[in-house]
């Protein structure tokens, strides 16, 4: 039910933003960090989707958008009867919605520059482990058991970028960042895990 409510949220969310709202399209890279009570792991991705710019005053904007991202990870541990496993490994697929206050800065040759800062809200797919064993299917770490992941995270997030005009209602810019999950990936209060992510990535503003 809670799924349900949350793609609802943000399905009404999309569809009542103002005509007058700027759309752009971005993909990047994303390296990640996730540091665990006895050893930390990182990994790497691809984020890519939509986002509107809703002018605010002056040269300050809300940018609400909706992004696909997939990360593979490796280290970090889990427990199998009181075992401690290290260096495992997950692929996980992912909706983040960001929320960020965006300011811009107007340079010479009409270059702008931006800093943002806000929350997104992450929720979760899928995250399999690969067995790498033939007709061995993936384990789901959604599911209950040992590992057991969270669908949901809440990310706090920040950074900066450039962005160049192309046409007179087109822009191209570029942007870097980082965000770091505030809720503890594991479901399991005793294992204390959160991510940090770093991306940079480029788009196109209609």
């Amino acid at each position: 039910m809670k799924r349900q409510l949350v793609l609802l949220f943000l399905l009404v969310l999309v569809t009542s933003l103002p005509v007058s709202a700027q759309l752009s399209a971005g993909a990047g890279y994303l390296k990640t960090h996730v540091t665990a009570d006895h050893e930390d792991g990182s990994g790497e991705g691809l984020y890519a989707g939509l986002s509107y710019r809703i002018h605010l005053a002056g040269t300050f904007s809300l940018l609400p958008g909706l992004y696909f991202t997939r990360t593979e990870e490796s280290g970090g541990w889990f427990l199998v009867d009181d075992m401690i496993l290290t260096h495992g490994f997950f692929i996980e697929k992912s909706l983040v919605a960001p929320l960020h206050l965006h300011w811009g800065i107007d340079l010479p040759k009409d270059i702008r520059a931006f800093l943002y800062a806000g929350p997104s809200f992450q929720y979760g797919l899928s995250c399999e482990s690969p067995t790498r064993l033939t007709n061995v299917p993936a384990r789901d770490l959604y599911d209950k058991g040992y590992e057991t992941h969270r669908r949901w995270n809440v990310l706090a997030g920040c950074g900066a970028g450039l962005s160049f005009p192309t046409k007179s209602t087109q822009r191209v810019f570029l942007t870097a960042g980082w965000d770091y999950g505030l809720v503890n990936l594991y479901e399991d209060p005793y294992d204390v895990s959160h991510r940090s992510l770093w991306k940079a990535g480029l788009g196109l503003e209609f």
